[in-house]
């Protein structure tokens, strides 16, 4: 299912890999993020007709609206969660997600809103850095290649690096791309906290369901 693989790849990509000097710092503006009534997700990663983006919205305490726009596609995907409900929309309207489908989407909400971020292999220090001519604090974790194939132009080093916006710890970049400094993001993900974020059902829901 396409949404659910989506979904777990955002998961992983949008999880901090942390540090060992800089670990606790980085962990620091995560907890953060989640501590915030809510904020914005917009993932890009490439496709053979283009690049795909996703756009989420969370808000607490189990609120979270996802957008999924793929190159050739006739419309995107939407999906709204509220609490333990989910509904889905891919042009024909919304639909009420049945409850095997609806559990998957609400326990990744409850993930993404409500667990610890885990502090599991070692990051850099790098201070501040420039990136889109916009300063920022950065981490970045050990580059690595493809295992088993020999670095080069089609097996390069990777790395991902998180931005930390220095006025208000929290993160506004994590991307993943060759380790220098304005190599472009093979996948990025770029957060924001905007205060107008407004999540609800969709119109003319069953009787007893969230507004």
């Amino acid at each position: 299912m396409r949404l659910a693989a989506t979904l777990i790849l955002i998961a992983v990509f949008a999880m901090p890999a942390s540090a060992q000097d800089c670990g606790p710092e980085l962990q620091a503006a995560f907890e953060k993020q989640r501590a915030q009534p809510g904020y914005r997700l917009v993932l890009k990663q490439p496709h053979e007709r283009g690049e795909i983006e996703t756009t989420r919205d969370y808000l607490l305490p189990d609120r979270m609206y996802n957008k999924i726009v793929v190159p050739g596609e006739p419309a995107p995907l939407e999906t709204i969660a509220i609490g333990k409900w989910a509904w889905a929309n891919q042009g024909g309207g919304w639909q009420e997600l049945q409850p095997q489908f609806a559990q998957t989407v609400t326990f990744d909400v409850s993930t993404a809103l409500t667990n610890p971020v885990e502090v599991k292999e070692a990051y850099t220090c790098l201070g501040k850095v420039m990136r889109d001519g916009k300063e920022y604090i950065g981490y970045r974790n050990t580059p690595s290649a493809m295992p088993g194939k020999p670095v080069d132009a089609a097996n390069p080093l990777l790395a991902r690096t998180v931005f930390v916006d220095p006025g208000t710890n929290l993160p506004v970049l994590n991307i993943v791309s060759e380790p220098s400094p304005d190599a472009p993001a093979l996948l990025s993900s770029a957060y924001s906290y905007p205060t107008d974020i407004k999540i609800e059902a969709p119109d003319a829901v069953p009787a007893g369901r969230p507004q």
